[in-house]
């Protein structure tokens, strides 16, 4: 039984979830977070415009959602279909089931018009949605077309961009270090100067 269970957790990280999803920069996670946005403005337009005119980061509602396939966020039936779905077509079921749950509360979030409480509602959709079977005709067909391609073409204009934004971050990291270091042994020149001085 517990090979059987590695293996599963093997073919989810390695073939369902897209490379780098789990690695220590958790690159493809915040990829997808981005195409998460772009499909939002898309599909539900305007909630997305809602959440920008509050400036609502949607990540921060939705990147544990993606990252555990919503095991710490849906109740266990809303877990239990989710997964299924997921199992059968992959990591595209994210993206259905996240859009589903905005679409499904849309109204409720509209009407909201302070941005802590948007914030706070918007991060409890997924335990108040059990209405399965409205939410899962939501996510199959009001949310379609839904192609993987446009998924997979998203992704990659992302990745540039971000695999860009983290090379500049470790530049500036780089540049710091570097600079901490110099004057670091500056000040101890100086300091066996003095000694020497005195």
């Amino acid at each position: 039984m517990a090979v059987l269970c590695c293996r599963c957790l093997i073919a989810i990280v390695e073939v369902l979830m897209p490379p780098e999803y789990y690695t220590n920069t958790l690159l493809a996670s915040q990829v997808d977070q981005r195409v998460l946005k772009d499909i939002l403005a898309e599909k539900i337009p305007r909630l997305h415009a809602h959440f920008e005119h509050h400036q609502i980061d949607l990540s921060l509602i939705t990147f544990n959602w993606f990252l555990t396939v919503f095991v710490d966020n849906a109740p266990v039936e809303l877990s239990f279909r989710i997964w299924d779905s997921f199992l059968y077509e992959g990591s595209k079921v994210l993206f259905r089931f996240a859009l589903a749950l905005f679409k499904l509360n849309e109204e409720e979030l509209l009407a909201i018009d302070n941005t802590m409480a948007l914030f706070n509602c918007s991060r409890g959709v997924a335990h108040k949605s059990l209405d399965l079977k409205r939410l899962s005709h939501i996510a199959f067909n009001d949310m379609n077309p839904f192609p993987m391609k446009n998924i997979t073409a998203k992704r990659a204009v992302h990745t540039a961009t971000v695999k860009a934004e983290m090379q500049e971050l470790e530049n500036i990291r780089s540049a710091c270090q570097r600079s901490y270091t110099f004057h670091s042994s500056q000040n101890t020149e100086r300091g066996a100067a003095s000694d020497e001085e005195g």
